[in-house]
């Protein structure tokens, strides 16, 4: 079936879920994790373009803000990219933490780009965790 694949990362920070939010819902914040070439304003309805030295751009449309879960739409990526979701969920968590899942969904296949991706926001979601407990901003790519 067409769009059933998904792939799911759950990580613990040690911080609360508006801190969280900002660092995925601000050009500052994306730059500190994911890559210091972010162009975009972080309105509802926007695109977050992303740019990586030696790797495809990516751009993210802006689908939903909220405070329990953030949706980005992918409209620009490589092969099956476009039109995939990434959607971040955030919960509070024993000892003032959050936890944090982003589910990268629509995938036609579990090949190819899937599977690149999926190692891939492993490492983002490590350094979005580094950046959000110590504030130091340390993107995955340049």
């Amino acid at each position: 079936m067409a769009g059933a694949h998904s792939l799911k990362h759950e990580i613990f920070i040690s911080a609360d879920a508006d801190k969280v939010r900002k660092a995925l819902s601000t050009a500052d914040g994306l730059r500190g994790w994911n890559t210091p070439h972010v162009e975009g304003s972080g309105a509802l309805g926007t695109s977050w373009t992303l740019k990586y030295s030696g790797r495809p751009e990516f751009s993210w449309r802006i689908d939903q803000d909220n405070p329990e879960d953030i949706l980005w739409t992918c409209t620009t990526g490589p092969g099956d990219a476009v039109g995939t979701t990434a959607t971040f969920t955030f919960a509070p968590a024993e000892g003032g933490r959050t936890k944090v899942r982003v589910t990268h969904g629509g995938w036609p296949h579990d090949e190819a780009n899937f599977i690149k991706c999926n190692t891939i926001w492993g490492a983002l979601m490590d350094h979005l965790r580094e950046y959000v407990e110590t504030g130091v901003s340390d993107p995955a790519f340049s």
